[in-house]
């Protein structure tokens, strides 16, 4: 591992993974800027790009003046105006898997973004207004949902798709959107609320896919390390350490990685395919 990284590493863990023990969602923005100044704005300050949320909540909390008492979907109503209406924020469609997308301090300069960032900015906008979210980790479409005082009813919405609220049927649709044919039951636990290390573990996932797919290499193990300081156990990231190695041409250590990861999760998905990569490295057919 390079110096820069472990540096940076070293950033990552005081800043960020040291204080994952308090699960307030209202750092999360905090820790999103603080993966931005990481991975690619050296000299970001964390204070200002907060400031430049809190800004768009001033206005949400100016126009709730004369509802002292609102009800939740008022609320909700209220955010959505102010960030899709009048800031025009909107989810990426375009470009959703540009490595922007997950930098939120970018997402605020742009407004678009994915539904992760836009989630974690919504989360952030309901805090100045002592409105209570919480990421949801909706497989393949991240979310955000209120408990209402009786924690077997909540709402949820999605911040991607203007806010929408969203009702079983709602949910079941996108599920069999995304995995058609499959019929994936929707239960309760897919719309459990998601700790704090959960939602930016996704986050950097979602930057490491990026970052392979435009072969940049450094960026891909920094991140993947970042996630390991999270959870050195994280089974995908701990094959991807060998996929860094690999794509550097570095088999020796490639191999050992590989090797390991099969030792610890011998019935892992793609351990076929691990396999067949480590029979290319031992036989040069790479």
């Amino acid at each position: 591992m390079s110096k820069n990284i472990q540096t940076a590493l070293n950033d990552w863990h005081t800043n960020v993974v040291s204080h994952m023990t308090i699960n307030d969602p209202s750092k999360l923005a905090e820790y999103a800027l603080h993966i931005s100044r990481i991975v690619a704005y050296d000299h970001l300050i964390i204070k200002d790009e907060l400031l430049k949320i809190d800004e768009i909540g001033k206005e949400i909390n100016k126009s709730m003046k004369n509802y002292p008492e609102s009800r939740p979907t008022k609320l909700i109503e209220k955010i959505n105006h102010q960030l899709y209406k009048i800031e025009n924020f909107k989810g990426n469609r375009d470009d959703y898997y540009n490595p922007s997308n997950s930098l939120l301090n970018i997402v605020v300069k742009r407004k678009t973004g994915n539904p992760l960032t836009l989630s974690i900015l919504y989360i952030q906008l309901a805090h100045s207004l002592n409105f209570r979210l919480y990421p949801v980790n909706f497989p393949s479409h991240f979310m955000v949902k209120h408990v209402l005082d009786d924690e077997d009813n909540e709402i949820i919405i999605d911040p991607f798709n203007e806010g929408r609220i969203m009702d079983d049927y709602s949910l079941k649709e996108l599920l069999d959107h995304f995995y058609p044919k499959m019929n994936i039951a929707l239960t309760r636990k897919l719309v459990d609320r998601a700790s704090n290390p959960d939602v930016i573990t996704r986050m950097l996932n979602n930057l490491k896919t990026s970052f392979f797919e435009c072969q940049d290499l450094d960026n891909a193990e920094l991140v993947n390390e970042m996630i390991l300081d999270i959870n050195s156990e994280d089974q995908h990231s701990l094959r991807d350490k060998g996929m860094v190695f690999l794509h550097k041409k570095n088999y020796k250590q490639a191999l050992e990685f590989f090797s390991s990861y099969l030792e610890k999760f011998p019935e892992a998905n793609d351990a076929d395919t691990i396999l067949e990569l480590i029979r290319r490295i031992k036989t040069s057919d790479l």
